[in-house]
Protein backbone atom coordinates (compact mmCIF):
# COMPACT_ATOMS: atom_id res chain seq x y z
CA UNK A 1 0.00 0.00 0.00
CA UNK A 2 2.90 2.15 0.67
CA UNK A 3 4.36 1.73 -2.38
CA UNK A 4 1.08 2.09 -4.46
CA UNK A 5 0.47 5.55 -2.86
CA UNK A 6 4.42 7.08 -3.12
CA UNK A 7 3.39 5.44 -6.82
CA UNK A 8 0.63 7.75 -7.18
CA UNK A 9 1.85 10.82 -5.16
CA UNK A 10 4.95 10.98 -7.66
CA UNK A 11 4.19 13.83 -10.68
CA UNK A 12 3.59 13.05 -14.07
CA UNK A 13 6.15 14.95 -16.34
CA UNK A 14 3.91 16.93 -18.80
CA UNK A 15 5.08 17.49 -22.32
CA UNK A 16 6.05 20.54 -24.32
CA UNK A 17 7.02 22.68 -26.15
CA UNK A 18 10.05 25.33 -26.01
CA UNK A 19 12.24 27.04 -28.29
CA UNK A 20 12.59 30.66 -30.03
CA UNK A 21 10.52 33.13 -31.80
CA UNK A 22 12.67 35.28 -34.29
CA UNK A 23 12.00 36.91 -37.42
CA UNK A 24 12.35 35.50 -40.61
CA UNK A 25 14.02 38.78 -42.16
CA UNK A 26 17.44 38.74 -39.76
CA UNK A 27 16.55 35.88 -37.17
CA UNK A 28 17.11 38.16 -34.27
CA UNK A 29 14.49 37.38 -31.22
CA UNK A 30 11.18 38.86 -31.23
CA UNK A 31 10.23 40.14 -27.58
CA UNK A 32 6.93 40.19 -26.59
CA UNK A 33 5.04 38.12 -28.79
CA UNK A 34 2.25 36.24 -27.73
CA UNK A 35 2.49 32.79 -28.57
CA UNK A 36 -0.56 30.38 -28.13
CA UNK A 37 -0.67 26.35 -28.14
CA UNK A 38 -4.12 25.20 -30.22
CA UNK A 39 -5.26 21.69 -30.54
CA UNK A 40 -6.46 19.95 -33.19
CA UNK A 41 -10.10 21.60 -32.95
CA UNK A 42 -8.26 24.82 -32.98
CA UNK A 43 -8.86 25.62 -29.54
CA UNK A 44 -6.58 27.54 -27.00
CA UNK A 45 -4.79 25.22 -24.54
CA UNK A 46 -2.44 27.26 -23.49
CA UNK A 47 -0.29 31.04 -24.38
CA UNK A 48 2.68 32.95 -23.23
CA UNK A 49 4.31 36.10 -24.04
CA UNK A 50 8.17 35.44 -25.29
CA UNK A 51 11.12 36.63 -23.41
CA UNK A 52 13.59 39.30 -24.21
CA UNK A 53 15.18 37.30 -26.89
CA UNK A 54 11.82 35.58 -27.66
CA UNK A 55 12.38 32.64 -25.85
CA UNK A 56 9.32 30.48 -24.84
CA UNK A 57 7.93 27.31 -23.29
CA UNK A 58 4.26 25.90 -23.68
CA UNK A 59 3.20 22.76 -21.72
CA UNK A 60 0.76 20.61 -23.07
CA UNK A 61 -2.15 19.27 -21.07
CA UNK A 62 -2.09 15.80 -23.42
CA UNK A 63 0.05 14.01 -26.08
CA UNK A 64 -0.96 14.85 -29.34
CA UNK A 65 -1.10 16.84 -32.18
CA UNK A 66 -0.64 20.84 -32.03
CA UNK A 67 0.20 23.70 -33.62
CA UNK A 68 1.57 27.17 -32.34
CA UNK A 69 0.61 30.05 -33.44
CA UNK A 70 2.46 33.60 -32.91
CA UNK A 71 0.55 36.94 -32.42
CA UNK A 72 2.19 39.96 -32.54
CA UNK A 73 1.06 43.64 -32.72
CA UNK A 74 0.13 45.23 -35.51
CA UNK A 75 1.48 41.96 -37.47
CA UNK A 76 -1.05 39.03 -38.84
CA UNK A 77 -1.19 35.75 -37.02
CA UNK A 78 1.51 33.14 -37.99
CA UNK A 79 0.98 28.93 -37.43
CA UNK A 80 3.40 26.47 -37.47
CA UNK A 81 2.86 23.16 -39.40
CA UNK A 82 1.44 20.39 -36.92
CA UNK A 83 3.62 19.16 -34.45
CA UNK A 84 3.11 15.85 -32.47
CA UNK A 85 4.22 15.24 -28.69
CA UNK A 86 4.21 12.33 -27.27
CA UNK A 87 3.92 12.03 -23.55
CA UNK A 88 6.56 13.77 -21.30
CA UNK A 89 8.60 14.58 -24.44
CA UNK A 90 10.08 17.64 -25.01
CA UNK A 91 9.88 19.62 -28.56
CA UNK A 92 12.10 22.30 -29.25
CA UNK A 93 11.98 24.35 -32.01
CA UNK A 94 12.47 27.65 -33.76
CA UNK A 95 10.05 29.49 -34.89
CA UNK A 96 10.88 32.17 -38.12
CA UNK A 97 7.89 34.22 -38.08
CA UNK A 98 7.95 36.61 -41.31
CA UNK A 99 6.72 39.91 -41.42
CA UNK A 100 2.81 40.38 -41.89
CA UNK A 101 1.77 43.86 -41.97
CA UNK A 102 -2.00 44.40 -40.60
CA UNK A 103 -3.68 46.80 -43.03
CA UNK A 104 -6.62 48.50 -41.43
CA UNK A 105 -9.69 49.94 -43.19
CA UNK A 106 -9.69 53.78 -44.09
CA UNK A 107 -9.70 55.28 -40.77
CA UNK A 108 -12.49 57.80 -40.82
CA UNK A 109 -13.27 59.97 -37.57
CA UNK A 110 -16.86 59.27 -36.77
CA UNK A 111 -19.18 61.61 -35.39
CA UNK A 112 -19.94 60.95 -31.74
CA UNK A 113 -23.54 59.95 -32.13
CA UNK A 114 -22.03 56.74 -34.51
CA UNK A 115 -21.99 54.73 -31.67
CA UNK A 116 -22.49 50.68 -32.06
CA UNK A 117 -22.27 47.73 -29.56
CA UNK A 118 -20.43 44.42 -30.74
CA UNK A 119 -17.95 45.66 -33.13
CA UNK A 120 -17.89 43.56 -36.39
CA UNK A 121 -14.45 41.81 -36.91
CA UNK A 122 -13.67 42.75 -40.01
CA UNK A 123 -14.53 46.38 -39.48
CA UNK A 124 -12.17 48.92 -38.54
CA UNK A 125 -13.19 49.13 -34.64
CA UNK A 126 -12.99 45.60 -34.46
CA UNK A 127 -9.43 45.17 -35.67
CA UNK A 128 -8.78 48.13 -33.40
CA UNK A 129 -10.11 46.18 -30.45
CA UNK A 130 -8.17 43.03 -31.71
CA UNK A 131 -5.03 44.88 -31.56
CA UNK A 132 -5.40 46.30 -28.00
CA UNK A 133 -6.22 43.26 -26.81
CA UNK A 134 -2.93 41.93 -28.05
CA UNK A 135 -1.20 44.30 -26.55
CA UNK A 136 -2.91 44.06 -22.60
CA UNK A 137 -2.67 40.50 -23.19
CA UNK A 138 0.87 40.17 -23.92
CA UNK A 139 1.62 43.10 -21.14
CA UNK A 140 -0.41 41.12 -18.24
CA UNK A 141 1.59 37.79 -19.30
CA UNK A 142 4.71 39.49 -18.81
CA UNK A 143 4.27 40.79 -15.60
CA UNK A 144 2.91 37.45 -14.24
CA UNK A 145 5.61 35.99 -15.39
CA UNK A 146 7.86 38.81 -13.68
CA UNK A 147 9.44 41.86 -15.60
CA UNK A 148 12.85 41.76 -14.73
CA UNK A 149 15.13 44.38 -14.53
CA UNK A 150 12.11 46.66 -13.11
CA UNK A 151 10.46 47.78 -9.59
CA UNK A 152 7.09 49.38 -8.78
CA UNK A 153 7.22 52.93 -7.47
CA UNK A 154 3.72 53.03 -5.74
CA UNK A 155 1.83 56.26 -4.25
CA UNK A 156 -1.44 56.47 -2.30
CA UNK A 157 -2.72 60.07 -1.69
CA UNK A 158 -5.95 61.75 -0.48
CA UNK A 159 -6.90 65.06 -1.90
CA UNK A 160 -9.53 67.55 -1.10
CA UNK A 161 -12.52 68.42 -3.17
CA UNK A 162 -10.20 70.90 -5.14
CA UNK A 163 -7.87 68.06 -5.59
CA UNK A 164 -5.00 69.97 -3.06
CA UNK A 165 -3.02 66.64 -1.71
CA UNK A 166 -3.14 66.80 2.03
CA UNK A 167 -1.84 63.49 2.93
CA UNK A 168 0.60 61.03 0.41
CA UNK A 169 2.84 57.74 0.95
CA UNK A 170 5.32 56.43 -1.46
CA UNK A 171 6.54 52.99 -1.25
CA UNK A 172 9.16 51.03 -3.60
CA UNK A 173 8.54 46.96 -4.27
CA UNK A 174 9.54 44.33 -6.70
CA UNK A 175 5.87 43.44 -7.24
CA UNK A 176 5.13 43.89 -10.69
CA UNK A 177 1.39 42.17 -11.08
CA UNK A 178 -1.07 43.85 -12.89
CA UNK A 179 -1.42 47.52 -11.02
CA UNK A 180 -5.21 47.70 -11.69
CA UNK A 181 -8.08 45.81 -10.06
CA UNK A 182 -10.50 44.46 -11.86
CA UNK A 183 -13.38 41.92 -11.10
CA UNK A 184 -15.07 39.26 -13.17
CA UNK A 185 -17.21 40.19 -15.78
CA UNK A 186 -20.33 38.38 -14.50
CA UNK A 187 -19.51 40.44 -10.91
CA UNK A 188 -19.80 43.27 -12.77
CA UNK A 189 -22.73 42.92 -14.89
CA UNK A 190 -24.67 42.34 -11.81
CA UNK A 191 -22.83 44.43 -9.06
CA UNK A 192 -21.30 47.35 -11.20
CA UNK A 193 -18.14 48.67 -11.13
CA UNK A 194 -18.56 50.30 -7.96
CA UNK A 195 -19.17 49.06 -4.84
CA UNK A 196 -19.41 50.35 -0.97
CA UNK A 197 -17.86 48.65 1.70
CA UNK A 198 -17.30 49.23 5.10
CA UNK A 199 -16.86 52.99 6.72
CA UNK A 200 -13.70 54.40 8.51
CA UNK A 201 -14.14 54.86 11.91
CA UNK A 202 -13.49 58.06 12.24
CA UNK A 203 -16.77 58.58 10.52
CA UNK A 204 -15.68 61.14 8.29
CA UNK A 205 -14.00 59.03 5.52
CA UNK A 206 -16.18 56.03 3.83
CA UNK A 207 -14.45 53.24 1.74
CA UNK A 208 -15.79 52.27 -1.70
CA UNK A 209 -14.25 49.87 -3.82
CA UNK A 210 -13.81 51.39 -7.48
CA UNK A 211 -12.81 48.43 -10.26
CA UNK A 212 -10.85 49.45 -13.57
CA UNK A 213 -10.49 48.03 -16.70
CA UNK A 214 -8.55 45.18 -17.89
CA UNK A 215 -8.34 42.69 -20.85
CA UNK A 216 -10.82 40.05 -19.94
CA UNK A 217 -13.56 42.93 -19.28
CA UNK A 218 -12.70 45.29 -22.09
CA UNK A 219 -13.21 42.23 -24.93
CA UNK A 220 -15.68 40.22 -22.57
CA UNK A 221 -18.84 39.41 -24.71
CA UNK A 222 -21.01 41.50 -21.89
CA UNK A 223 -18.71 44.51 -22.12
CA UNK A 224 -18.78 44.61 -26.14
CA UNK A 225 -22.98 44.19 -25.90
CA UNK A 226 -23.20 46.77 -23.17
CA UNK A 227 -21.37 49.84 -24.57
CA UNK A 228 -20.93 51.19 -27.21
CA UNK A 229 -17.60 51.97 -29.64
CA UNK A 230 -16.85 54.79 -31.91
CA UNK A 231 -13.16 56.10 -33.54
CA UNK A 232 -12.02 59.64 -33.18
CA UNK A 233 -8.81 61.22 -34.18
CA UNK A 234 -5.59 61.43 -31.49
CA UNK A 235 -5.36 64.86 -30.10
CA UNK A 236 -2.64 66.69 -28.52
CA UNK A 237 0.64 63.83 -28.19
CA UNK A 238 -1.20 61.68 -29.71
CA UNK A 239 -2.17 63.40 -33.26
CA UNK A 240 -0.28 60.24 -34.94
CA UNK A 241 -2.76 58.12 -32.87
CA UNK A 242 -6.26 56.87 -33.39
CA UNK A 243 -8.59 56.74 -29.89
CA UNK A 244 -11.25 53.87 -30.02
CA UNK A 245 -14.19 55.49 -27.69
CA UNK A 246 -16.95 53.38 -25.60
CA UNK A 247 -19.65 54.44 -23.34
CA UNK A 248 -22.49 52.31 -21.40
CA UNK A 249 -25.30 51.77 -23.34
CA UNK A 250 -28.35 51.84 -20.49
CA UNK A 251 -28.11 50.48 -17.09
CA UNK A 252 -28.38 51.80 -13.74
CA UNK A 253 -25.48 50.98 -11.65
CA UNK A 254 -22.00 52.93 -12.07
CA UNK A 255 -19.94 52.22 -15.21
CA UNK A 256 -17.24 53.86 -17.19
CA UNK A 257 -16.36 55.26 -20.25
CA UNK A 258 -13.44 56.00 -22.17
CA UNK A 259 -11.23 55.11 -24.76
CA UNK A 260 -7.95 53.52 -25.87
CA UNK A 261 -5.38 55.43 -27.82
CA UNK A 262 -3.28 53.12 -30.41
CA UNK A 263 -0.56 54.31 -32.74
CA UNK A 264 -1.52 54.27 -36.26
CA UNK A 265 1.43 53.26 -37.87
CA UNK A 266 2.49 50.19 -35.27
CA UNK A 267 -0.89 49.79 -33.75
CA UNK A 268 0.71 49.51 -30.54
CA UNK A 269 -2.26 50.54 -27.61
CA UNK A 270 -0.64 53.51 -25.95
CA UNK A 271 -2.97 54.62 -23.15
CA UNK A 272 -6.17 53.51 -21.43
CA UNK A 273 -8.46 56.43 -20.52
CA UNK A 274 -11.66 55.74 -18.11
CA UNK A 275 -14.50 58.13 -16.26
CA UNK A 276 -16.71 56.71 -13.76
CA UNK A 277 -20.56 57.57 -14.74
CA UNK A 278 -23.90 57.06 -12.48
CA UNK A 279 -21.96 57.72 -9.08
CA UNK A 280 -23.69 58.53 -5.95
CA UNK A 281 -25.87 62.14 -5.92
CA UNK A 282 -23.23 63.18 -3.58
CA UNK A 283 -20.53 63.30 -6.24
CA UNK A 284 -20.31 67.14 -7.10
CA UNK A 285 -17.26 67.36 -9.22
CA UNK A 286 -15.58 65.79 -12.63
CA UNK A 287 -12.51 63.79 -11.67
CA UNK A 288 -13.08 60.15 -10.97
CA UNK A 289 -11.52 57.77 -13.07
CA UNK A 290 -8.08 56.57 -13.92
CA UNK A 291 -5.51 56.22 -17.10
CA UNK A 292 -2.57 53.57 -18.11
CA UNK A 293 0.19 54.38 -20.38
CA UNK A 294 1.97 51.50 -22.35
CA UNK A 295 4.93 51.69 -23.98
CA UNK A 296 7.76 49.70 -25.10
CA UNK A 297 10.68 50.15 -22.52
CA UNK A 298 14.70 49.77 -23.60
CA UNK A 299 14.37 46.32 -22.43
CA UNK A 300 12.21 45.52 -25.29
CA UNK A 301 9.53 44.75 -22.77
CA UNK A 302 5.99 45.87 -23.39
CA UNK A 303 4.55 47.22 -20.56
CA UNK A 304 2.44 49.93 -18.30
CA UNK A 305 4.79 52.60 -17.64
CA UNK A 306 2.37 54.35 -15.25
CA UNK A 307 -1.15 54.85 -13.87
CA UNK A 308 -3.78 56.34 -11.18
CA UNK A 309 -7.03 55.73 -10.44
CA UNK A 310 -8.94 58.17 -8.66
CA UNK A 311 -12.15 57.78 -6.89
CA UNK A 312 -14.92 60.45 -4.32
CA UNK A 313 -14.63 60.74 -0.96
CA UNK A 314 -17.95 61.57 0.98
CA UNK A 315 -17.81 62.89 4.50
CA UNK A 316 -21.05 60.67 6.45
CA UNK A 317 -22.55 61.40 9.59
CA UNK A 318 -23.14 59.05 12.34
CA UNK A 319 -25.20 56.66 10.56
CA UNK A 320 -22.29 55.89 8.29
CA UNK A 321 -24.52 57.97 5.21
CA UNK A 322 -22.84 60.39 2.67
CA UNK A 323 -23.60 63.28 3.58
CA UNK A 324 -21.18 65.45 1.04
CA UNK A 325 -18.39 65.23 -1.44
CA UNK A 326 -15.46 65.60 0.80
CA UNK A 327 -12.64 64.78 -1.34
CA UNK A 328 -10.77 62.49 -3.59
CA UNK A 329 -8.37 59.16 -2.70
CA UNK A 330 -6.22 58.36 -5.72
CA UNK A 331 -3.71 55.37 -6.59
CA UNK A 332 -1.11 55.61 -9.24
CA UNK A 333 2.73 54.05 -9.98
CA UNK A 334 5.11 53.88 -12.08
CA UNK A 335 7.71 51.34 -13.28
CA UNK A 336 11.36 52.42 -12.36
CA UNK A 337 14.59 50.42 -13.19
CA UNK A 338 16.36 48.14 -10.78
CA UNK A 339 19.34 49.75 -9.58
Amino acid sequence: MLVLLAGAAAPAVAQRVEGRVVSASDSVGIATALVQLLDGAGARVAQVSTAAGGAFRLSAPTPGRYVVAVLRIGQRAWRSAPLDLDAGAVRRVILSVPDDPITLPAITVEAPSACRTSPAEGSLIGALLAEADKALTVTRLAMESGAAGYLVERYERMQTERFATVDSVGMIEGNTAWPIRSAPPESLAIHGWVREDATDTDGRLGRTIYFGPDASVLFSPWFLSTHCFGVSGGVGADTDAVAVTFRPVGGRRADIAGRLIIAHRTLELRRIEWRYVRLGWWVTLEGAGGAMDLERLPSGAYLPSRWWMRGPVAEVNARHEPVKHWGWKERGGRLVPSP
